[in-house]
């Protein structure tokens, strides 16, 4: 058949180009997937090895590089596929580390592409994306997209798409009286929406696929027409629940009800008159049909406070029975804050004719007197319930003269007039500078890029030095506190910002300033307090200024007054210090052990480093420093230093003594133990004891006995002797 024919060479066609743009493509891919390779194995050690590992950061600069060098476009677009990513409608990564730790992950992320971004893409977004990427995994717990994850950390070089999920709706077959209701609808729909007019979407288009029966020509569903389509407005919530992806109880359908009351509403009240009144009255039946404390619940929280408020919510009480409606309207007495003017409010929203409202005020007041008699309130509020009782028959038709409220509403009186007189004098005493700095911290407080932090912080160092020049100290000491106080507090959630605002920090705290602090200390009482509350402000920031004027030879005669700030905010410098320790030349060592001295414990493994150090000034320097720290750690450190007999041991033997006698007496029983270490050093035996018996050690008996036959090496004389002083000691 011809036609048929024709079809087939069509077909014939399309496949014959797509093959040409599949081998025309494969050398210009190639690049591309050379950078995806170098991607997925940095996705592999992000998933291996911590962040700031050696190894993480020579993947993403490869990878970086990779990607600088693809020439030929500017944004890289894929596609994800089950097993492979599309790139000029070529798969790439199948079956290899592409598909292993990029393809799978981004699956399972629902992402549907990737476009990237080649011109600007940076290391730190190519390394969000790694980690967002191993952390996909807890996307459905956190209830949020890897695109939403990706903005949120401030990544827009790198755009993922999310799959397209929609939920489908079961309609059936509609009736044919309800197709033509349909058809009347829609017509007047289009009838009363401009034609340029924005169209407004109560959620996100084609997220929901109605599904009819294949006979019928209906090609896109609105939620006005799923209402008309629809009976049950239980039904209706039900879907409307499915469009927002979320979970329902087992009963959902009253669930449903609850939550989308509001919506359900909504799309009623944009039906046709006539029938938003049939479909109101079916709502009503099913708020009626739901159980008592549901329906209350509903009615507390949505249904009246919308009558109030004037919303669609509340035109579901006109189809109440009177009965229930006058037991809902009571409801509003449950307040504490209601007064009978509210029950006025509500039955004139609802509008009723005369003879319904002269039906159901009764009815109310009947059942305020039930509830009062059932229920007797033990704070005398009887009297209260008669009140409102009484007022809902007081109707007033008097015309109301309204000019006196709007001459108030018009009128400024002698207080408004010195209201704006303040605005304007409060606008001129405003302190421009603290205005922009706090201005800047709080852009920096919600901006997730540090390039952008960065930029905005380079305008903070601006103010800094503002506040400097001025010598408003406070100011400036409060909005460096601020700072560092917002580092701390995004440092787990945003590390890449808090990184840069500390070296933001640490910019501004240069040794030209870290010298105006010392000459402040030294100055007056004042001035160590300014100096005190900068260092305080700052905190670490300006530990490394510290230590480059502590290595400059031109500034030793500042060392002393240094050394003392320094030790009196141990604790707030010590882990800066503490970091730079290795590469300071040995005058700055000697200070930054005392300093971590005086900082406590945590400090050991770093000071006991320095302790055999071949400067015997240092030795010494970090043997106090931790005796001064006084932990068991730090003494069991004495201790091994004694043992090894190396460098310092005489320094290390003294430092000994200052720990608690507890401590000390430990300490010599360990040593003790060591035959080796005795038989090496018998006169520094002897002179542990000594000093251990001075000191009040309790418990040597035992590592006493021990020495006692060492009186047997008479070829040792120093053996023999610590053999007799240990019996000695023992016969005391």
């Amino acid at each position: 058949m011809p036609g048929e024919s024709s079809n087939v060479d069509n077909r014939s066609d399309v496949l014959a180009d797509k093959s040409a743009i599949q081998s025309g493509s494969v050398a210009d891919v190639a690049p591309v997937e050379d950078f995806l390779q170098l991607l997925g194995r940095a996705v592999r050690q992000f998933h291996t090895y911590p962040a700031t590992s050696p190894l993480c950061i020579d993947a993403v600069t490869a990878c970086h590089k990779a990607l600088s060098s693809i020439e030929y476009r500017d944004r890289l677009a894929m596609r994800v596929s089950p097993h492979a990513l599309i790139v000029d409608e070529t798969e790439v990564g199948a079956n290899t580390i592409i598909e292993h730790e990029i393809v799978r992950r981004l699956s399972r992320a629902r992402v549907a592409g990737l476009d990237i971004d080649r011109t600007t893409a940076s290391t730190r977004d190519l390394t969000r994306f790694c980690l967002d990427l191993v952390g996909s995994e807890e996307l459905d717990i956190k209830k949020t997209s890897f695109a939403e994850l990706l903005a949120e950390h401030g990544v827009d070089t790198i755009v993922a798409t999310q799959a397209h999920r929609p939920e489908v709706l079961e309609v059936g077959v509609p009736a044919a009286p309800t197709r033509e209701l349909l058809a009347h609808e829609r017509q007047r729909q289009y009838a009363a929406l401009a034609s340029d007019a924005p169209v407004s979407y109560l959620y996100p288009p084609d997220k929901g696929w109605v599904r009819f029966d294949p006979s019928e020509s209906i090609d896109a569903v609105t939620l006005v027409d799923l209402v008309v389509l629809v009976d049950d407005p239980a039904d209706v919530a039900t879907m409307l629940l499915k469009l927002t992806g979320e979970e329902t109880a087992a009963d959902n359908r009253e669930t449903a009800l609850e939550r989308k009351f509001t919506d359900v509403t909504t799309l009623f009240s944009a039906l046709d008159p006539r029938l938003a009144r049939v479909m109101f009255g079916r709502l009503a039946r099913a708020v009626l049909q739901l159980d008592p404390e549901r329906r209350k619940n509903l009615l507390q929280r949505t249904i009246l406070p919308g009558l109030l408020d004037g919303r669609a919510d509340g035109n579901v009480l006109r189809d109440f029975p009177d009965a229930d409606l006058a037991e809902s309207l009571c409801l509003l007495l449950e307040l504490e804050t209601a007064a009978p003017e509210v029950l006025n409010a509500a039955l004139n929203h609802l509008d009723l004719s005369a003879e319904r409202r002269q039906a159901v005020v009764p009815l109310m007041d009947e059942r305020l007197r039930a509830r009062r008699a059932g229920e007797p309130d033990a704070l005398g509020r009887e009297n209260s319930i008669d009140r409102y009782a009484k007022a809902l028959v007081k109707v007033d038709t008097t015309p109301k003269d309204y000019s006196d409220f709007a001459a108030f509403d018009l009128s400024i009186d002698d207080h408004a007039v010195t209201a704006v007189g303040a605005v304007r004098s409060g606008i001129r005493a405003t302190d421009e500078g603290t205005a922009q700095l706090q201005c800047v911290w709080q852009l920096v407080r919600l901006e997730p890029n540090p390039t952008i932090v960065e930029a905005l912080l380079e305008r903070t160092l601006e103010l800094f030095a503002g506040l400097e020049r001025a010598s408003r100290w406070p100011d400036l000491a409060a909005s460096a506190t601020a700072y560092r106080k917002l580092a701390n507090e995004i440092q787990g959630r945003r590390p890449d910002v808090a990184d840069t605002i500390q070296r933001t920090l640490s910019r501004f705290a240069t040794t030209a300033r870290v010298g105006g602090i010392l000459d402040l200390y030294q100055k007056d009482t004042d001035g160590r307090r300014v100096a005190t509350d900068l260092i305080r402000a700052f905190g670490a920031a300006f530990a490394p200024a510290m230590v480059e004027l502590l290595d400059d030879p031109a500034q030793q005669a500042r060392t002393r007054a240094l050394t003392t700030v320094m030790c009196e905010h141990a604790v707030l410098l010590a882990p800066a210090l503490e970091a730079g320790l290795e590469a300071c030349r040995t005058p700055a060592q000697r200070v930054i052990v005392r300093v971590l001295g005086y900082a406590g414990a945590g400090h050991e493994a770093a000071v006991n480093a320095l302790a055999g150090h071949h400067d015997e000034q240092l030795q010494r320097e970090a043997f106090r420093a931790l005796a001064r720290i006084g932990t068991d750690a730090a003494a069991a450190m004495v201790g091994r230093r004694i043992r090894e007999a190396g460098a310092g041991k005489n320094a290390a033997e003294e430092a000994l003594w200052h720990f608690s006698p507890a401590q000390s007496a430990n300490q010599v029983r360990e040593l003790l133990r060591s035959r080796e270490f005795v038989l090496h050093n018998p006169q520094t035996v002897t002179r542990l004891l000594d000093r251990a018996k001075q000191n009040g050690a309790q418990d040597l008996d035992e590592g006493l006995a021990q020495l006692e036959p060492l009186w047997r090496h008479f070829w040792s004389p120093g053996l023999v002797r610590l053999a007799l002083k240990a019996r000695e000691l023992r016969t005391r």
